[in-house]
């Protein structure tokens, strides 16, 4: 028995210490990895089940489009408008401080088709460029520069045009448009 003892303590070491430890068999790694796998996509799985059936349900699914509803809505038909565009001018108006230019397009809203057809006439139309043309190259360059001057300007245009004897009983000037005005 003394020989066993002795035997253990020359295979373990002196007294007091611990026997070795022996290997237990393979790693536990790989089952901590796919572990955290599962827990990965269990958590992407009630993510995106919270967020597309709980917070943002209808962004999912389309709404269901009620066709009475849709059908009680009055229905307003709207004129087109008599529009009349005349060409593109360049004007010099008075100035002071040097030599100055105004490029407009000029485009004028009618209240009848008539009036319209009768501004489609060569002589209308040349009497109403030489009107516009008058009006934009008597008015001072100073008078144009600010957006409520132009808006004084289109008004302006409009009561010339309305007491002139183009559109006479015919029609007359709702609305004057500028589709390009430039001042250099």
């Amino acid at each position: 028995m003394a020989e066993e003892e002795e035997d253990q303590a020359a295979e373990y070491g002196e007294e007091g210490e611990a026997p070795p430890i022996e290997d237990s068999g393979p790693s536990r790694l790989p089952q901590f990895i796919v572990l955290i796998f599962v827990i990965l996509i269990g958590q992407g799985a009630a993510g995106y089940y919270l967020i597309t059936q709980v917070f943002y349900a209808g962004l999912v699914e389309e709404p269901e489009e009620d066709v009475e509803k849709t059908r009680d809505r009055p229905v307003f038909e709207i004129d087109e408008p008599q529009l009349y565009a005349l060409a593109e001018m360049t004007v010099n108006p008075p100035n002071n401080e040097g030599i100055r230019f105004l490029t407009a397009r000029v485009t004028i809203e009618l209240d009848s088709p008539e009036a319209l057809a009768v501004l489609g006439e060569a002589l209308a139309a040349a009497q109403l460029h030489d009107l516009v043309f008058a009006t934009l190259a008597n008015t001072r360059f100073n008078d144009m520069d600010d957006a409520k001057d132009r808006e004084d300007i289109k008004v302006k245009l409009k009561e010339e045009i309305n007491a002139s004897p183009i559109l006479s009983e015919i029609g007359e000037v709702t609305n004057v448009y500028f589709e390009r005005f430039v001042l250099q």
